[in-house]
């Protein structure tokens, strides 16, 4: 019996419902060929999968429609609609953008290769998107980032660590994941986020200056950094004046203007600069704390 008779027989061999005669041979090129005893297994397999979805799960015992399936459901911030989607390891997506749960639903799935089922959403999560929303989260939730690049992973963990009111540069990302040449790659991975707000994004900012653009529009982006304590204004006038960075002539070290220790610098010993070459040649040295630079 030829391969392909075999596999169209396997699952009727495996239920018993295959008449004896073509049993046997089955059986026997079964025996034979190692590809075709693999397709019994994978067969197998895929029935074992199938029944459990409705089988009852025991105690400690993570149900197949969890690990094919996350949930989501929106929640309402003062007016705004959010869409959040999680797995039982954390937040898997923000959006604001879906107007229903189909139009969620299918983009989703187009992202993430997953499908969902509503649910409500928890309360520790459901915290965490309001308070990011009105500035108020200092810390991430748990999220979940599965299907992400090592890279991608490694530079959205980074932006979870910029402190609340402050900014950094594409530049500063990228040096911060160990691959400084990949500034654009930083852009796109902020452009893709799939966890906008609770992974901070819109504190991620041009290094030429300025608070730049963002997926939900810099009207957006501004009003976030703005609730969030940030300078927008002052740090919108030193894009003008290309400035970049702002020392103290006390201390001989300089920061990103966002830093809270060049906040505390008084004006009249505060001095700018419009790129790292001046900071060195003044000999001033970078602030530990935002690492504008890396020390010589």
């Amino acid at each position: 019996m030829q391969c392909r008779s075999v596999l169209t027989r396997i699952d009727a061999l495996r239920t018993g419902e295959l008449e004896r005669g073509d049993s046997v041979e089955v059986e026997s090129h079964l025996h034979t060929c190692g590809s075709c005893h693999d397709s019994l297994t994978d067969v197998e397999n895929f029935a074992t999968a199938v029944r459990s979805l409705a089988a009852p799960r025991r105690p400690g015992q993570e149900s197949l429609v969890s690990t094919l399936c996350d949930s989501f459901d929106s929640i309402d911030v003062d007016g705004t609609r959010v869409w959040i989607a999680y797995s039982s390891n954390g937040v898997r997506a923000v959006d604001m953008r879906a107007s229903t749960a189909d139009e969620f639903r299918k983009s989703y799935g187009v992202r993430c290769r997953r499908e969902l089922r509503q649910q409500p959403v928890p309360e520790r999560y459901r915290k965490a998107v309001a308070a990011a929303l009105r500035g108020e989260l200092s810390s991430a939730p748990d999220v979940d980032l599965t299907g992400r690049t090592d890279f991608e992973q490694t530079v959205l963990r980074i932006i979870a660590e910029i402190p609340r009111g402050e900014v950094r540069t594409y530049e500063w990302v990228a040096r911060e994941a160990g691959r400084p040449k990949a500034v654009r790659a930083v852009g796109n991975i902020m452009a893709s986020n799939p966890v906008p707000l609770v992974l901070p994004c819109h504190r991620v900012v041009p290094t030429s200056g300025g608070i730049g653009n963002y997926g939900y529009g810099p009207a957006m982006k501004r009003k976030l950094l703005a609730a969030e304590g940030t300078p927008v204004e002052e740090l919108e006038t030193l894009a003008r004046e290309g400035v970049r960075y702002v020392g103290s002539r006390t201390t001989k070290i300089f920061c990103f203007p966002t830093c809270r220790d060049a906040r505390r610098i008084r004006d009249a010993n505060k001095v700018g600069f419009h790129d790292l070459g001046e900071t060195r040649e003044l000999g001033y040295r970078p602030c530990k704390r935002c690492t504008p630079a890396v020390a010589a």
